[in-house]
């Protein structure tokens, strides 16, 4: 019989702090408890189904290099130095320059994990469009390697970046009500880049500029070095599964609906992907 674990003993067990557990469990059904307290709190979690989830999530996570992030980062500042976006999205806030780094980065990365973990996991090699355009382009997969030649791909597919602890996949109304925005499919990835990433990527210039200054020593052997970035590859879904709402847990919308899907409710075992590839 599989044994029970407490909420403590199960994100030890997951390596995951309090409040990504709360968030997969609560929020994303990531995988599922057993509430012995009427709602008040006393969860319990299966040893087994936790496993499970586990190995699932380390075989769809890709490590990404720097060789991948440079080609993200060069996409980024190509867009920035573009002033394709000016402002959040949604909103007429401006955003700031690392934010909207980081945020173009992210995006990238997701994609080039996509490519990888369908290389690494069934060899199939796609091609991404790296390319600036005029307009938006909703088709992030646009060519699939068959008997050593490039094919368009059959479907639609979308490719979406977030972070780890973000438990939606999350599209703009316009994005799914402007059919020329549409993907048939959305792939939900979520890299793990640190927050401090250009930091690490200049950390020799920085430390040039710094080192004679007065307080160097007290952070001198704090500053990281770059490392290998993670991510998991969440899972995937049909635009026609995205629920329509107004929020979500912890988050109401400005500006209207979005289109959402919870990370649990993803498509993700290996048959689910095969799936995928047969359509694509």
């Amino acid at each position: 019989m599989s044994k029970l674990l407490t909420k403590k003993e199960a994100v030890e067990y997951l390596g995951l702090d309090d409040k990504t557990f709360d968030n997969y469990f609560k929020n994303a059904a990531e995988f599922p408890c057993i509430d012995r307290n009427g709602g008040r709190g006393r969860f319990y979690f299966d040893e087994d189904a936790l496993r499970k989830w586990k190995d699932s999530l380390a075989w769809r996570t890709v490590t990404l290099d720097k060789e991948d992030y440079a080609l993200a980062l060069d996409f980024a500042l190509a867009m920035h130095f573009r002033s394709y976006v000016q402002s959040d999205f949604g909103t007429g806030r401006q955003r700031e320059f690392g934010q909207k780094i980081t945020n173009w980065v992210k995006g990238q990365l997701g994609e080039i994990a996509v490519k990888k973990f369908l290389k690494r996991e069934f060899n199939l090699e796609i091609a991404l469009d790296f390319n600036i355009h005029d307009e938006i382009v909703p088709q992030d997969i646009i060519g699939v390697l068959e008997k050593g030649k490039i094919r368009l791909p059959q479907i639609g597919i979308g490719i979406k970046a977030s972070k780890p602890k973000n438990a939606f996949l999350i599209l703009g109304a316009n994005e799914i009500n402007i059919p020329t925005r549409r993907s048939d499919v959305y792939i939900y990835a979520r890299p793990n880049i640190p927050d401090d990433h250009l930091l690490r990527i200049t950390k020799k210039m920085i430390v040039e500029i710094v080192n004679n200054q007065p307080h160097y020593s007290n952070y001198k052997e704090l500053i990281p070095d770059f490392s290998d970035i993670s991510c998991e590859i969440a899972g995937w879904c049909y635009y026609s599964e995205l629920e329509e709402v107004s929020k979500i847990p912890g988050q109401e919308f400005d500006g209207g609906t979005r289109f959402v899907r919870a990370s649990g409710l993803l498509k993700k075992s290996k048959k689910d992907w095969e799936e995928l590839i047969k359509q694509l």
